[in-house]
């Protein structure tokens, strides 16, 4: 089972882009995709996989802030 977390992409360079965790950023390739800065995405072994609508990534992220208070 994987989880995955949305990031959401500060910086696009060629086929990457720069995607910030809350303060942590990663680079992953965006072959599979076309993302824009701002947009939230899910990536899974170093790839881009989805795009996340606004809502989503909020609700997911919500989830994930409960889970580390232990709510």
């Amino acid at each position: 089972m994987c989880l995955a977390i949305p990031g959401k992409v500060i910086e696009l360079k060629n086929e990457t882009a720069i995607i910030d965790y809350g303060g942590i950023t990663k680079e992953a390739k965006i072959t599979l995709i076309t993302p824009k800065i701002g947009d939230s995405v899910i990536v899974h072994a170093g790839f881009a996989i989805e795009i996340l609508d606004k809502k989503k990534a909020q609700e997911t992220n919500k989830l994930l802030e409960n889970i580390n208070d232990g709510k």
